[in-house]
C-alpha cells in the first residue's frame, strides 16, 4: 500500500516519526543528566532486592553511579556547546569508562545484581550468553548481534541504546584452549569484543535500515564462574609468599593464564569476586528480598483465595536444599515449585483460607 501513498501523507507520517524520535531523545538526555544517585544511595536501593554480596554491590554501585553521573554532566556541557544538538553532543563527549568483570559461582547473583542496577538507573539492559557466539557468525551468533539486541531493548532508538548496559554472561566459556596445532574455542570471539568494549562506531542491520550505533558510552559488565581460577591465583600467591584471600589478590595475569586475552581484560578494569550464597543468604532471599520467589507463589495462591504460609523451619529447609544442590538463588524457584506442586494442582476450587507448609512437608516433597 505504501507505493500508492500521496506525498503529503508520506511527509505527514515522517514528521510524526521525527517528532516521536526527538521527544524520545529529549527524554533520554533529561533522564541521564538528572541522574543524581550517590553510590551509597544506589547500593541502598539494590539492598532491597539483592541479598548478600556486600562488597560486590558496593563495587558495582560505585562504578555505575560514577559512570552515569560523569556521562550526564559531560552530556549537559556538550549539548550546551553544540546548540542543543544532542546526537552531536553524544559523539563529542569523552569520558573514561570503567567496564566491570564479576567472578563468581552459578546462582550467586551476578546477572541479577546488574539487572536490578539497570532498572534503578532506568537504562536499557540486555543479557548476552557468550556461549552462543562464534567468530564468524556462521556457527551460533556474531558479536554484532549484541548491538541489535541492545537496540531492540531501547525500542529501536539509537541514542537511548548508546546509554544502556550490556551483561556478557559466561565470559569464561570463551577462554582460549591451547592445542599443539591451533588456538581453539573463543579467542576469535574475545577479539571481536575488544573494540566494542573500548567504544567504537558500529553499523548494524536493523530491519531494512542500516543504523550507526556507538558503544563509547555503553557500560559493559562481564560475568563468569571461572572454575579453576582460584587454584591459579593461589599457586601464584604461594610462589610469591603472599598471604590472604585469593579474591583480594586477583590480577589480570591470572585471567590471562586462565585463557582470557590480555587486551580484553584491560578493557574490564573494575573486577570483583562474588561469594557462593550461604543458607542464611538464601533464607533471606526468600523472606526479605522484594523480588522473593516465595512471595510470587504466595500471590499465585491468593488468586485462588488461599493464604499460603511457610513456617520458619520450612523456609530454612528450602534454603538448605538450594545450597546442597549448588543451584544458588536461581534454583529457589525450582525447589519451591517441586515443594508446592501437589497443593498447586489440588487446592484451587477445593480449599480456601490458610494452607501451611512446614519442614516435614518440604522434606517429603523433595525426598
Amino acid at each position: 500500500m505504501a507505493e500508492f501513498m500521496a506525498p503529503e501523507s508520506r511527509l505527514r507520517i515522517q514528521e510524526r516519526i521525527d517528532a516521536v524520535r526527538d521527544r524520545k531523545t529529549a527524554q533520554t538526555v533529561d533522564h541521564i543528566t538528572r541522574f543524581d544517585k550517590t553510590p551509597s544511595q544506589l547500593k541502598a536501593e539494590m539492598d532491597r532486592y539483592v541479598i548478600g554480596q556486600e562488597r560486590g554491590k558496593k563495587v558495582l554501585a560505585t562504578a555505575i553511579a560514577y559512570h552515569y553521573r560523569r556521562l550526564g554532566a559531560a552530556l549537559q556541557d556538550a549539548a550546551a556547546q553544540s546548540g542543543g544538538d544532542v546526537e552531536k553532543a553524544l559523539r563529542q563527549v569523552k569520558t573514561p569508562k570503567a567496564n566491570i568483570l564479576i567472578v563468581g559461582p552459578t546462582g550467586c547473583g551476578k546477572t541479577y545484581t546488574c539487572e536490578v542496577a539497570s532498572r534503578l538507573v532506568g537504562v536499557p539492559f540486555v543479557v548476552e550468553d557468550l556461549t552462543k557466539f562464534s567468530e564468524t557468525g556462521y556457527v551460533g551468533q556474531s558479536t554484532s548481534d549484541i548491538l541489535v539486541d541492545l537496540l531492540v531493548s531501547a525500542g529501536g532508538h539509537t541514542l537511548t541504546a548508546q546509554t544502556g548496559m550490556v551483561y556478557l554472561d559466561e565470559i569464561d566459556k570463551i577462554a582460549s584452549e591451547k592445542t599443539l596445532t591451533k588456538d581453539v574455542s573463543g579467542k576469535g570471539v574475545q577479539k571481536g569484543l575488544l573494540k566494542m568494549l573500548e567504544g567504537m562506531e558500529n553499523t548494524i542491520e536493523f530491519g531494512k535500515d542500516r543504523l550507526t550505533l556507538s558503544t563509547r558510552h555503553v557500560l559493559f559488565i562481564a560475568g563468569g564462574a571461572f572454575d579453576g581460577l582460584e587454584e591459579i591465583v593461589q599457586k601464584r600467591m604461594e610462589r610469591l609468599g603472599i598471604r590472604g584471600l585469593w579474591r583480594e589478590h586477583l590480577l589480570p595475569d591470572d585471567l590471562v593464564r586462565y585463557g582470557m586475552e590480555r587486551q580484553l581484560m584491560a578493557r574490564l578494569p573494575v573486577r570483583v569476586v562474588y561469594n557462593a550464597l550461604t543458607t542464611a543468604n538464601l533464607r533471606d532471599i526468600l523472606t526479605k528480598s522484594e523480588d522473593s520467589p516465595l512471595q510470587a507463589f504466595i500471590k499465585d495462591f491468593e488468586a485462588w483465595g488461599i493464604r499460603l504460609v511457610f513456617t520458619e523451619e520450612a523456609v530454612l529447609e528450602v534454603a538448605r536444599r538450594a545450597e546442597q544442590e549448588g543451584v544458588g538463588a536461581r534454583g529457589l524457584t525450582s525447589i519451591l515449585h517441586r515443594v508446592l506442586l501437589e497443593p498447586m494442582f489440588s487446592l484451587p476450587g477445593t480449599h480456601t483460607g490458610e494452607y501451611e507448609v512446614n519442614a516435614m512437608h518440604v522434606k517429603a516433597a523433595l525426598a
